[in-house]
């Protein structure tokens, strides 16, 4: 069986504290980062990186990753790489909301963070990630099911924005 193309993108979010750092410089180093660390992975492909600097918790209030997630939506991204993931999301209501978006797309889009504690890894899928994750995001959607149709709704009308 072929192994699955991951088509990557890196996502890092930054704190305020560095809006005034050149952004083309935060995206080359990062670039360069992400392609260091995948440069011995034959099945991945760098997509694209997208930095966002915010404070902003809401996901749909992060330019980048709004960008990142029409890619998704448009088969451009199949996986999310992040150092952290702190930087996927805030708390756990924007956890649980993304998990649901990202598991109601047509193609499974895999996570990898490289946390020493709370590592997303989809792809090896230890601990049964996948299962549980789908299992919390769907089980707390459910429970506040107006809450994330307003998040998605607006997540949507943030990517129709874009060009």
């Amino acid at each position: 069986m072929k192994e699955r193309k991951h088509l990557v993108a890196g996502y890092v979010k930054n704190a305020l504290l560095w809006k005034n750092r050149n952004p083309e410089e935060m995206i080359a180093y990062n670039r360069f980062y992400f392609e260091e660390q995948l440069a011995d992975q034959d099945n991945m492909e760098l997509v694209d990186v997208y930095v966002d600097v915010t404070g902003h918790k809401e996901t749909y209030k992060r330019p980048e990753m709004v960008r990142l997630l029409k890619d998704v939506t448009k088969g451009k991204v199949n996986m999310i790489y992040s150092r952290t993931s702190g930087y996927i999301a805030a708390n756990v209501n924007e956890l649980c909301m993304l998990m649901a978006f990202l598991f109601e797309q047509d193609e499974m889009v895999d996570l990898y963070t490289e946390d020493t504690d709370y590592q997303f890894d989809t792809i090896n899928n230890p601990d049964n990630q996948i299962e549980e994750l789908r299992r919390m995001a769907f089980n707390y959607c459910i429970l506040y099911r107006t809450q994330y149709e307003e998040w998605k709704a607006k997540l949507v009308e943030q990517m129709a924005l874009l060009p």
